[in-house]
């Protein structure tokens, strides 16, 4: 493969946007990322668009509207990991020395004639507000009674505590009031967590991500190009790890376990390298066990972690610098690719008033999906 570098990304922030397209949604973020990258959409030779709901054709029809250029489509849809699978198609396109320049699109719409996308929250993008008004159907959601299952399992056996929980929604809230993109920008408290509204024991709505609407751009470009253009400190992709359930009992936290120990291998890395992690959090337990099966800390005190401090934006080891999940939002489709836009960010020193003090040198993406995926991927520069 050759060195393959994200030279551009772009978002349309993520919530509930009834009066805007489709069309609006990804051109927003496929022009903020053109913009960002400094190139035309007449140089992209292939575009990938991940999304869960927006029907064939959709990478066709979205692109075209930007002008039909000849370029190589391509649509993907593999549940919440679709944008990240979109990201790796167009990096291996980049990779195999097909093409120079590559664009991965993640969209999703809740009310496009395709989608089943349904929102969980209320109308407008307030954390407390939304999340104290989730809907009934939501409360028997056969995900929601798993979560609920695996947190109270992991906190019998390994001691982690409903306030560590609540510090992951707490840490990952302040993260996305200082995102602009986010779904939630405002902070909460410990006690918000705990006086939500209790839809599984021991799960609260602020326990949980909400779904909605959104777009994220990421443009990537082989080292020639990177070259060629002049592009300082260039964010590399270092490595791309896939994989599935197998037929030995693999759970979502085994193939994290595996594929990350995979990712590191590729990268030439330690888990003690990273300085920047983007994880699935689609409940606060997940941040915790997922920064276990990733070798952040020793399995068991992923609670720990978040309490000590480490994985706030000047802790050892930021997680969800973003707003994760929680609180950056989970439209789907996008959401892989939105958390390669805030590692872009972080990499070249621009994510604003949630900068990390020191920009990572390396930096990992992990995301699951529905069905038994996992994918992860590391940046280096």
């Amino acid at each position: 493969m050759r060195k393959v570098a994200v030279i551009g990304v772009g978002l349309h922030r993520y919530g509930k946007w009834d009066g805007i397209s489709s069309h609006e949604l990804a051109h927003t973020a496929i022009n903020r990322a053109l913009e960002s990258a400094g190139i035309e959409w007449s140089q992209v030779q292939s575009g990938w668009c991940g999304h869960t709901g927006q029907g064939p054709t959709a990478g066709a029809r979205l692109f075209y509207k930007l002008g039909r250029t000849g370029l190589s489509i391509t649509n993907v849809e593999n549940a919440s990991a679709s944008g990240s699978y979109a990201f790796r198609g167009a990096y291996s396109d980049v990779g195999s020395g097909e093409f120079d320049i590559a664009l991965a699109l993640g969209i999703d719409k809740r009310n496009s004639p395709f989608s089943t996308i349904k929102l969980t929250n209320g109308k407008k993008n307030s954390a407390t507000k939304d999340n104290n008004k989730i809907k009934k159907a939501k409360k028997g959601s056969p995900i929601i009674k798993h979560f609920a299952q695996v947190t109270s399992a992991h906190m019998r056996k390994f001691g982690t505590t409903i306030d560590q929980l609540a510090m992951v929604s707490v840490k990952n809230h302040h993260n996305g009031a200082l995102n602009p993109y986010a779904h939630f920008q405002e902070e909460i408290t410990i006690e918000d967590v705990h006086n939500a509204q209790m839809i599984s024991k021991p799960l609260t709505t602020l326990h949980c991500c909400p779904t909605g609407d959104g777009a994220a751009a990421a443009i990537l470009a082989s080292e020639n190009v990177v070259k060629r253009m002049g592009i300082t400190n260039p964010v590399w992709v270092s490595a791309s790890v896939s994989m599935s359930e197998t037929n030995l009992s693999f759970n979502s936290n085994e193939i994290t376990a595996v594929a990350a120990s995979e990712a590191y291998k590729r990268a030439g890395i330690e888990p003690t390298d990273l300085g920047l992690v983007e994880l699935h959090d689609a409940f606060t337990i997940e941040e915790i066990y997922v920064a276990e099966q990733l070798g952040l800390c020793p399995e068991g005190e992923g609670g720990k972690l978040v309490e000590e401090g480490a994985t706030a934006i000047n802790g050892r080891i930021p997680i969800n610098t973003s707003g994760g999940l929680l609180a950056m939002g989970h439209p789907l489709g996008p959401t892989g690719i939105g958390q390669i836009a805030e590692i872009y960010w972080q990499m070249k020193g621009e994510a604003g008033k949630r900068q990390i003090p020191v920009p990572p040198k390396h930096a990992l993406a992990q995301m699951v999906g529905l069905g038994g995926t996992c994918i992860i991927h590391i940046f280096s520069r």
